[in-house]
């Protein structure tokens, strides 16, 4: 028989038990692990929201303060429309004059309601007071983010049951 023939059998003996050092590593390396990730993941969320209130309300402050003003310079040609229309008549005929004031208040009525409809207008003409400040964009952002959760949920298991 040859040495090549002749083969040693290997015995594997298991390993011996962790330190204590050894264990004490592992078990801090596994909660640094779960709570890093924890904490990476809430941070992000929480920037998410705060990102996406500075941009939601970069983004819509300024066009609810040109609705505002819109509605204002609406308002202000109704009435110089009005004023004037009444100074251009001679002899004041009251039928005439309602009649047309009417018409001149239904424009006006209309140009309200497409202002409200269209481009969100929400009765406050003061340009101070907005609802895109920061606390009601980041509430906004905030509804984003449970709506988004809200939606893949009933993607994937459905409506509730008694829910259309």
């Amino acid at each position: 028989m040859s040495r090549r023939e002749t083969r040693i059998e290997r015995v594997d003996y298991p390993p011996p038990p962790p330190s204590k050092c050894a264990k004490v590593l592992y078990y801090t390396w596994k909660l640094c692990s779960v709570v890093f990730s924890h904490f990476v993941m809430i941070s992000l969320v929480v920037a998410y929201c705060i990102l996406g209130a500075v941009t939601f309300e970069r983004l819509e402050a300024q066009h609810e303060r040109e609705v505002k003003m819109n509605i204002s310079q609406i308002r202000g040609n109704t009435t110089h429309s009005i004023w004037a229309m009444t100074k251009k008549v001679s002899y004041l005929n009251q039928p005439n004059w309602t009649a047309e004031v009417v018409d001149m208040l239904k424009d006006f009525e209309n140009a309200i309601l497409l202002e409200m409809k269209v481009r969100g207008w929400d009765g406050n003409e003061s340009t101070e007071h907005i609802q895109w400040t920061f606390t009601g964009a980041l509430f906004y952002s905030i509804i984003v983010i449970t709506t988004i959760g809200t939606y893949k949920h009933f993607a994937k298991y459905g409506l509730p049951p008694g829910v259309t």
